[in-house]
């Protein structure tokens, strides 16, 4: 059986516990969740890190700081993603 590694963003850590919760029933290897700042300044340095994290322009992107990894088993990988992305989560 190959493995693969999944990370994923989320914008809260209800949604990512959730998604854990669904990850575990598909008999992943290994599931955490952890948040993860932005310690690069404070003020105008803070906002402009903040800004490059949606350089494309998508505002979707801005506040994923939670962080979802994983192992999990290749045959299930697609459905796998597929929990991810209706729990709200970014790949």
């Amino acid at each position: 059986m190959a493995e693969k590694a999944i990370l994923a963003y989320f914008h809260a850590p209800e949604q990512a516990e959730g998604a854990a919760a669904k990850l575990k029933a598909l008999r992943a290897a290994d599931v955490q969740v952890d948040r993860f700042n932005n310690d690069i300044g404070r003020g105008f340095e803070s906002a402009m890190a903040d800004s490059m994290l949606s350089v494309d322009g998508d505002v979707s992107s801005v506040g994923l700081d939670i962080i979802l990894a994983a192992v999990i088993d290749d045959s299930v990988y697609d459905q796998a993603c597929r929990v991810i992305e209706d729990a709200g989560g970014s790949l």
